[in-house]
């Protein structure tokens, strides 16, 4: 895997680092095999202060989005290597769709299978193009329009040109039925001009998987591609530390410093 598919390995070495804490946000035991040493060689080449603790809590709250929710079908928007479907409890009948590039598709299917990994959903893996025509291929796999979704967008959206995230977005609403949601993170608009950055940055853009926009109206955003903020949480805020964000959050008005966006939103 090269670019932008290389980094679900970084983020499964980020999780297969936090489920070996006695204290940890959650366990995912699949994580170290997925990263591999690739994995943790980019761990260790993009660890800056806050990142890993920012993956931790990123997986844990949307943990609790997904354990929520009531929907039957939930896709995972750019699942990487995601194990949510063998590590987390899920309702009888839910079916669980993953959308991500066709070869990270492929080597994480062949790799689950030599794991021997036993999924406790109805789990579909689908290799397709995010910027393309995707949602014929998931009507394929058996995703039904009339029933309402959970859309999970979680690492994908600063990795596209901002056009194509908006249309992807915009996109997932047209496609919801009613009661349908979305939950993901956004990056601001700080956090790819912040002095604090700009290392990581040059170093995600060396390895061909540069982050390329970011929003410090997150609201504005999903409003203009037809979604409702239900929450929006900086790291540090109430129901999104868990104990592991280090620092205050900061206001949302701060300019200069790097910040993330958790958000559920709903049609």
């Amino acid at each position: 895997m090269e670019g932008v598919s290389a980094t679900a390995r970084w983020t499964a070495a980020a999780r297969a680092v936090e489920s070996r804490r006695p204290d940890a946000l959650f366990t995912d035991d699949l994580a170290e095999a997925l990263a591999g040493p690739e994995g943790f060689a980019r761990w260790e080449r993009y660890d800056n202060p806050g990142t890993t603790e920012f993956l931790a809590v990123r997986t844990r709250w949307l943990d609790e989005v997904i354990t929520r929710s009531a929907h039957a079908q939930v896709v995972l928007v750019a699942a990487g290597l995601d194990t949510r479907s063998a590590r987390l409890p899920w309702p009888t009948g839910t079916v669980l769709y993953e959308l991500d590039q066709a070869d990270l598709m492929e080597g994480k299917e062949k790799r689950l299978a030599e794991l021997g990994v036993r999924h406790r959903c109805d789990r579909r893996g689908i290799g397709t193009d995010l910027t393309g025509p995707w949602d014929g291929e998931l009507r394929a796999a058996g995703w039904d329009p009339a029933v309402p979704t959970l859309w999970i967008v979680e690492g994908l959206l600063f990795y596209l040109p901002e056009d194509a995230a908006r249309a992807l977005l915009a996109r997932l609403g047209e496609l919801s039925a009613s009661g349908s949601a979305a939950a993901g993170d956004l990056l601001s608009h700080q956090s790819m001009i912040s002095e604090f950055t700009q290392e990581g940055l040059a170093r995600l853009r060396a390895d061909g998987c540069p982050w390329l926009w970011g929003t410090d109206r997150p609201e504005d955003l999903l409003a203009a591609c037809g979604w409702t903020v239900g929450e929006l949480r900086l790291p540090g805020e109430e129901g999104a530390s868990f104990g592991r964000w280090p620092w205050p959050p900061l206001p949302r008005d701060t300019t200069g410093l790097p910040m993330n966006y958790l958000f559920t939103a709903t049609v």
